[in-house]
């Protein structure tokens, strides 16, 4: 089993998250699936901006056809976006074969089989607006208990946090108060959104004032394995009714022609 791995954060930009990152979800995978993560050119400077996450995801759709065109030993079983604002997530149900599985949508339905209600700890309250469309997409606002944000307002203001210990320390400080207030507001299940979550998954704290605090990295990877093992039981693993109905014939013709797009 072969998984596409897609974050916003450049490789380049940001080399001590992707090596914390790989070195997390090559721990929780089984025997046999192997995993690649893959970037983008400049992510990573601001995603809870709508204007940084429309520069960056053209380079995610790019990736998606990448994955799409992979053949043979090199094809993929499954697309999974560990950004947790699930960008390109419907786009690449709509042309992809494999099971596409997002951060927030997967963490949030699986928290809800965890308890009656989940809070996420985001970045910065600017994140929060964008997390709350999502799950009022997905349907599950009614099980959200709040967002709570911590006080980063520059995301690679914490990027330190992979290899300063001060700054770790101040990260797990600020991820402390806020899931506390979480659990104040009825959250019987917390959420780590961003790069801050591989340093909470690291951390190995699973616990705060009787909360759950999940490990969505390894939900997230464990759940695409699933969703593989489905497809090959089922054949497929999304309807193709009406939501992530394909393009049809005409359409992928003319994209192919006029964008030089192969959807075939």
């Amino acid at each position: 089993m072969r998984l596409w791995v897609q974050v916003f954060s450049s490789r380049q930009r940001n080399p001590n998250y992707h090596v914390a990152l790989e070195e997390h979800l090559k721990s929780v995978i089984d025997p046999g699936v192997q995993i690649e993560v893959h970037g983008t050119r400049k992510g990573g400077l601001g995603e809870q901006f709508r204007f940084f996450q429309a520069i960056d995801t053209p380079d995610i759709i790019e990736n998606i056809l990448k994955c799409k065109d992979a053949k043979g030993d090199g094809r993929y079983d499954a697309f999974v976006s560990l950004n947790s604002t699930d960008p390109a997530l419907y786009e690449a149900r709509e042309v992809l074969d494999i099971p596409v599985l997002g951060f927030l949508e997967t963490t949030a339905m699986v928290a809800c089989m965890m308890g009656r209600s989940f809070s996420l700890i985001t970045p910065n309250p600017k994140f929060a607006l964008s997390f709350s469309q999502k799950l009022t997409l997905y349907g599950l606002t009614e099980r959200l208990a709040s967002v709570e944000a911590m006080d980063f307002p520059h995301i690679p203001d914490y990027r330190n946090a992979f290899i300063d210990p001060a700054a770790h320390q101040r990260v797990m400080d600020e991820f402390d108060r806020a899931a506390r207030r979480a659990v104040e507001a009825g959250a019987e299940v917390l959420i780590p959104c961003g790069s801050h979550a591989v340093l909470q998954a690291r951390r190995g704290l699973r616990e705060i004032d009787g909360a759950l605090i999940m490990d969505g990295l390894a939900v997230l990877i464990k759940m695409a394995e699933t969703a593989v093992k489905i497809q090959r039981i089922m054949g497929t693993f999304v309807s193709r009714k009406m939501l992530y109905q394909k393009p049809g014939q005409v359409i992928r013709d003319r994209a192919k022609q006029e964008y030089g797009i192969d959807l075939s």
